[in-house]
């Protein structure tokens, strides 16, 4: 069971970019309530691309580096007492 006020906070965590609360409000409190996967593809040159996709309703969502790293922080620490962010593997 999730907490209502630990996901309230997610509108007023000033410390997460606008893409990542984004993305959190839609796996954390959405009808989906889901761990999102992340999908990477990389060009022959090295330069990769990340999209966390929610399982419910398969909505995409472009992250950068900054952004995925943010996730993974915002998961370990409460992600996984809501039940919902996003799984690496």
């Amino acid at each position: 069971m999730t907490d209502p006020e630990r996901i309230g906070t997610l509108d007023t965590a000033e410390i997460l970019s606008p893409t990542v609360r984004d993305i959190l409000i839609h796996l954390c409190r959405s009808n989906c309530h889901a761990y999102g996967a992340v999908v990477e593809w990389c060009e022959s040159r090295g330069d990769c691309c990340y999209a966390v996709v929610c399982p419910g309703c398969a909505h995409q969502f472009l992250v950068d580096d900054d952004e995925l790293a943010e996730l993974r922080r915002w998961t370990d620490t409460e992600g996984r007492a809501l039940v919902c962010g996003v799984h690496w593997e």
